[in-house]
């Protein structure tokens, strides 16, 4: 059964898991982004989404090998991590 979303709710939690992929607490995000926690949580709960607020906390997830897609074409939204494989992953 697919989850029935708004669009708000949907990027918040997509905010959130990308959170949680980057291995920060809402307290960590915020301080890296210069924003409170409470403004964390407001946008993972899909209650704030103002592009300063959204960039900000793009730049530092980015900055932790964390990226946040969102498609024009089809209103999607992906996360995505980077990292180092080890050497004994690439075999």
């Amino acid at each position: 059964m697919p989850l029935n979303l708004s669009n708000t709710a949907a990027r918040g939690r997509t905010y959130a898991a990308a959170r949680m992929m980057a291995g920060l607490d809402q307290a960590a995000l915020a301080h890296a982004a210069g924003l409170s926690a409470g403004t964390i949580s407001n946008v993972e709960r899909g209650r704030d989404s103002r592009p300063d607020t959204l960039r900000a906390i793009r730049r530092v997830l980015t900055r932790e090998g964390v990226l946040i897609a969102f498609s024009a074409n089809n209103g999607m939204a992906s996360v995505q991590i980077s990292f180092a494989a080890d050497n004994e992953e690439e075999e």
